[in-house]
């Protein structure tokens, strides 16, 4: 599922600004006319039934069967078999006179460098080793590499050449440079690599009959749908799918219809404005939005399920319909300008809605329309600060409120029948209820559809039964410890600037998830043995470096929202990975790359992203700080924020001056409570009580 929520994802980025309009526009369209269609239309697919149909004998539902049986087709899994030929031998064999004509030039030319290779003589390797691909630097590492590495290689990839299933043969050729990349080197690799794709074949092949006959089975498995005589085939007002028309064209109850086209022209050129005027709005105020083309197909898909739902529960009655829905979902999942907005184009779309088949410009359709943009501000003020789902509940109450004042009003202007305008009201307070309800059941799934971060996600991710977070505590405890402080050091510092604490408390508890890979090559995981000792430094680096990119890759696998991934990409900016560095140039003398021993980066964009590299720097340096005090720890929290400033990592943020003397403060005002003072017991033998006098004693005391 999750490899399918990323799928999706993936193609919500790759869709256009214009399709998601179009789309949206179509749906809107679809559905008001679907609820201002009059009754003396006849059946069609994607309309209301016009009253409830029974099937007039026995028959068969052919759509929704075939579908039935395609899809129980398609699950089925390919069948594969031998090839008739001996294939594995002959690819052993091609890759044999391969490898031998390759290992002619082992260690020729120790030191050999792709520029010292000329345009000629690699043209002659090539034709010398056709059909196997050589480049330059490939050909280098042949020539001066020493002949066991090159046999070893040569025998290792043999090995790992076994069973190839047909369309998998590109698969096999990565997995086995995967396997040799572990121990040998990079050009060798592919060269290996260019052997094995040059002669590879697949011995396992698809059996076609045996796969077929597989899928037809599956397909008779299924048993026909059949609606029998008196069953319902569509009930009065639920939408007419291809399934209802095919079994209502078997019966002979499908008739001609006539299109009303005057009343679609206008519904089409008022949606049309309307949509219009929510662009502009949207550009005017909430341009980001805009920019975003993930959040554009979330509010297309909120606003058709809100109006959908709308449609759904006007059957009831108009004043019931749940419009609010939208405007409590972007307003938690957005923010509340662009809430705002798309509550003006539901608002819209419902009074069209309330108008059915009555036709337009009715008192109902006025006062549907104007009751949720007029109530719509209590969303905003009940959700300042909102932390909690059940926060919700009380908007949809206070909407409820608003909405039974509302239609109060509207009804005293319009009638005097006030036993009307109670009923009215009490069904207009029932929709504000009624979105809460929705909007407690969509959010957690808008959430999760669009890996979108609000505060009620980051509670659900700051719980320690999180599967991340208890991995962090049985595998890496000293990681997690340290995740503790860190994020009890960020969430103050986030305050005390006005940033989101809640969303740096929480990145700061998976900053360090990438460490889950390699634990015990941290020192806080560390019980005496330290694995960095015998390991190469450059090795070390690569290890340590490595844990910003390996926690990227399990958060994403946990559906971790991108706010918390930038935490974790950026906690440690391209700062350098000083220790081993040094103990590279002490090793290997100054001719290294400084940048293999630098964080790939990027750099903090976000405060709370900088506030957590700050807080991880100072956690780190105040847990090996001897004998801590208020002084030693003021002068340390200067230094480190000094020198990441210096090192450029905060250039790419918003932190004035002002906030981080504000930060610092926040960091000594936590640290003081971490590192606080303790009382030296002293070391002194107390008297053991005696146990029968004190039994005696509980004796009396009972008595």
């Amino acid at each position: 599922m999750a490899q399918k929520l990323k799928f999706f994802s993936l193609q919500a980025n790759r869709l256009s600004k214009p399709a998601i309009g179009a789309a949206l526009y179509v749906a809107l369209f679809v559905m008001v006319v679907l609820a201002i269609t009059p009754e003396r239309y006849g059946i069609e697919v994607g309309a209301p039934a016009p009253i409830t149909i029974m099937a007039t004998k026995d028959v068969v539902d052919t759509v929704t069967t075939e579908r039935l049986k395609e899809a129980a087709a398609r699950a089925v899994e390919p069948s594969y078999k031998r090839a008739e030929k001996d294939v594995a031998a002959q690819v052993l064999s091609a890759m044999d006179q391969s490898f031998a004509q390759l290992a002619q030039i082992a260690n020729t030319q120790p030191g050999a460098t792709a520029d010292g290779i000329s345009d000629a003589a690699l043209e002659e390797a090539k034709e010398q080793f056709a059909p196997v691909q050589i480049e330059k630097t490939q050909l280098a590492a042949l020539m001066s590499a020493d002949a066991d590495t090159i046999s070893a290689l040569f025998q290792a990839t043999r090995t790992l050449n076994s069973y190839i299933s047909e369309g998998q043969e590109s698969d096999t050729v990565s997995s086995i440079a995967r396997e040799l990349a572990k121990t040998y080197d990079t050009s060798l690799v592919a060269l290996a690599s260019n052997v094995v794709r040059a002669h590879i074949q697949a011995n396992m092949i698809i059996d076609e009959e045996t796969t077929e006959a597989n899928r037809q089975a599956a397909r008779d498995a299924v048993e026909t749908v059949t609606r029998v005589k008196g069953e319902v085939i569509v009930r009065d007002g639920e939408i007419v799918t291809q399934a209802h028309y095919e079994m209502l064209k078997a019966l002979g109850m499908v008739e001609s219809e006539v299109v009303d086209m005057p009343l679609y022209y206008g519904v089409a050129l008022f949606l049309l404005l309307v949509l219009a005027s929510c662009i502009g709005l949207l550009y005017a105020f909430a341009r980001n939005v805009l920019r975003d083309t993930k959040l554009l197909l979330m509010l297309a898909i909120v606003c058709v399920l809100t109006v959908l739902l709308s449609l759904l529960v006007r059957t009831i009655t108009p004043y019931l319909m749940p419009v609010s829905t939208g405007v409590i979902l972007v307003a938690i999942l957005v923010n509340p300008s662009t809430a705002f907005i798309v509550n003006i184009m539901l608002s819209m779309v419902a009074a069209l809605l309330a108008s059915g088949s009555s036709g337009l410009f009715t008192a109902a359709m006025f006062s549907i329309m104007i009751t949720p943009i007029l109530s719509s501000p209590l969303v905003f003020i009940v959700f300042r600060k909102r932390q909690q789902r059940t926060t919700v509940l009380l908007t949809g109450l206070v909407i409820g409120v608003a909405n039974m004042l509302i239609a109060i009003a509207m009804g005293f202007v319009n009638n005097t029948d006030l036993n009307g305008i109670f009923i009215n009201s009490l069904w207009s307070a029932g929709s504000g209820l009624l979105s809460a309800m929705f909007c407690i059941g969509l959010q957690p799934l808008m959430e999760w559809m669009f890996n979108l971060v609000t505060s009620a996600k980051l509670l659900e991710l700051s719980n320690p039964s999180q599967p991340l977070l208890r991995r962090l505590m049985l595998e890496a405890p000293g990681t997690y410890h340290h995740s503790m402080v860190v994020a009890n050091l960020a969430e103050a510092a986030a305050s005390a600037i006005g940033a989101n604490g809640l969303l740096a408390r929480v990145g700061a508890y998976y900053h360090d998830v990438g460490k889950l890979k390699r634990p015990l090559y941290f020192k806080e995981n560390q019980m005496g043995d330290n694995p960095h000792d015998r390991t190469d430094p450059r090795v070390s680096a690569s290890i340590v470096i490595a844990h910003t990119r390996d926690g990227v890759q399990i958060a994403q696998r946990e559906r971790i929202p991108e706010p918390i991934l930038d935490i974790i990409r950026s906690h440690h900016g391209d700062t350098a990975v000083v220790y081993f560095y040094d103990k590279a140039v002490k090793l290997y003398g100054d001719k290294l790359d400084p940048r293999d021993y630098r964080y790939s980066g990027p750099r903090p964009h976000s405060r709370e992203a900088a506030i957590v590299m700050l807080a991880d720097a100072v956690e780190a340096a105040e847990r090996s700080m001897q004998n801590p005090n208020p002084a030693k720890m003021r002068d340390l929290l200067r230094k480190i924020i000094r020198g990441k400033m210096e090192d450029g990592q905060l250039d790419e943020c918003e932190l004035t001056f002002a906030d981080l003397d504000k930060i610092r403060e926040a960091f000594e005002t936590v640290l003081a409570g971490v590192f606080h003072e303790r009382i030296e017991y002293p070391t002194i033998e107390v008297p053991q009580l005696d146990r029968e006098e004190h039994r005696s004693e509980e004796t009396n005391d009972k008595a």
